[in-house]
């Protein structure tokens, strides 16, 4: 149950073997002195026959209440609560039988009258009951607890305005760990009274979060764009998975609801930060505007001052840093900067995996970019760090095969996002382009052979130019 066994009766035993040895001892020289003694004598008419009878009653009363405690706290409790009783109650209940044997064996061996000691042993309960209340309420409250085990150690909990990880627990108090790094100690009286929401460090917790999404862009294309940005955050759990539905019709909006699955509830609040950013740059990058109430104004527009520079422009020098593009002339890669665009990627986010569909490349302009290589075994290994200046993807513009690697963005990344139609447009103007190339696109691949065979990773492949020349030829149709 719950996937505890009750301990084994050997397991159990064996710290008996001194208390056994003991009473048995004991026993016989019990038996001996009593043998020695004249005929007719009482079997305690002497004190040391008195001692020796205690002794050996005491002994072998360790040994019963050592079994009755392995029968009831050890395999009972295992049976019937799916766990071990906790070592505070083990205590409890030694001390409770224990104060039996001790009036018991005073009763019988020495004849000791029990009336005075109840009662004296009552009025001292009375007097330290009201003296202790408050001390004994919390004693008694730790015991359910621990029996109960409504949490456990390294679960969340929140009570009477507390939130936090349980830190320890014992006989008076429950430690809490808040999300402030700082100790809050709660008495188990006031623990037991109040009502405790739990999320157990072993299961997922749903998080539900409200964004606005324009009424111009169609529903779905807006919950593929959430899940995709939501996928990979970390503490987001993978199962299940983050779900994404239509919630409202507002008055400039249409309200979403993303549900996602935590896995350290503590962290719930940093995890959901991190998801509102992501979502931010997935919106910014494709075109989709955060909508909000605003009031129809004719703001005054001061007229563009001459030094500003031309986005197409800029994208165009970007791309002249670029080798493979060497072969295409200014004004070509004016034209392929014109059709080009410029998206976002926050810290942490994908860029590209490993088996998507290509058609495009990216230029880097702001940021750092990493790349990972799947290895033989499933695993992941990082092959090279991009920076301003630097291409990525440019075997999926050029041949339109799917994605090699892994991209992800190491910090804030901007990069410009060349295009199939626009280099479909250029090549068809200029073939002679496409031999120029594969020829830079050999080259690249050929530097990039020794890192990955460092990394054990797969080659790209056929590398010669001839064999890019047709496939570039077969993508664009030329």
């Amino acid at each position: 149950m719950g996937g505890v066994t009750p301990p084994t009766a050997v397991s159990a035993l064996r710290p008996l073997r001194v208390p056994l040895l003991l009473a048995v001892l004991l026993g016989v020289g019990y038996l001996v002195v009593y043998e020695a003694e004249p005929l007719g004598t009482r079997w305690n008419a002497t004190p040391l026959l008195k001692w020796l009878a205690a002794a050996t009653l005491t002994a072998w009363s360790v040994v019963g209440v050592q079994i009755i405690r392995f029968l009831i706290l050890d395999v009972g409790f295992v049976r019937t609560q799916g766990h071990r009783a906790p070592a505070l109650l083990h205590a409890v209940v030694a001390v409770g039988l224990y104060a039996v044997v001790g009036l018991t064996v005073a009763k019988v061996v020495f004849d000791a009258p029990l009336t005075g000691a109840i009662a004296t042993s009552a009025v001292a309960s009375v007097v330290l009951g009201l003296a202790l209340q408050e001390t004994l309420g919390n004693f008694f409250s730790g015991i359910a607890l621990q029996v109960e085990r409504p949490f456990r150690l390294g679960d969340v909990v929140a009570t009477n305005g507390t939130f936090g990880r349980i830190e320890a627990l014992n006989w008076r108090a429950t430690s809490v760990r808040t999300a402030d790094d700082s100790r809050v100690v709660i008495p188990n009286a006031l623990i037991a009274r109040e009502t405790i929401e739990v999320f157990a460090r072993r299961e997922v917790t749903r998080r539900r979060l409200e964004l606005p999404g324009p009424y111009e862009v169609p529903p779905q294309r807006i919950v593929a764009i959430v899940q995709r940005a939501v996928g990979g955050v970390p503490g987001v759990a993978d199962r299940p998975q983050p779900v994404v539905r239509v919630s409202s019709f507002d008055d400039s909006s249409v309200g979403y609801e993303l549900l996602y699955w935590v896995e350290d509830y503590l962290r719930a609040p940093v995890i959901d930060a991190q998801v509102r950013e992501r979502i931010w740059y997935a919106y910014a990058r494709n075109d989709v505007a955060i909508p909000f109430p605003h009031e129809v104004q004719v703001p005054y527009e001061p007229p563009p001052e001459a030094d500003d520079e031309d986005p197409v422009e800029e994208r165009a020098l970007w791309l002249g840093e670029s080798d493979l593009l060497t072969p295409l002339s200014a004004e070509e890669r004016r034209q392929l900067a014109a059709g080009a665009r410029t998206v976002l990627y926050g810290p942490g986010e994908s860029i590209l995996r490993t088996g998507d569909e290509g058609g495009s490349m990216f230029v880097v302009r702001r940021g750092h970019v990493e790349i990972r290589v799947l290895r033989e075994g499933g695993r992941r290994v990082r092959v090279a760090e991009m920076e301003a200046g630097d291409v990525i993807g440019e075997m999926s513009l050029l041949t339109g095969e799917p994605r090699s690697a892994d991209a992800r963005a190491l910090d804030e990344v901007e990069l410009i996002e060349v295009r199939r139609p626009e280099m479909k447009e250029i090549l068809a103007r200029n073939e002679a382009l496409a031999e120029a190339l594969a020829g830079e696109a050999s080259a690249r691949i050929e530097r990039r052979a020794d890192t990955l065979a460092q990394a054990e990773a797969p080659s790209d492949g056929q590398t010669s130019q001839a064999s890019l020349l047709q496939r570039i030829r077969t993508f664009f149709e030329l």
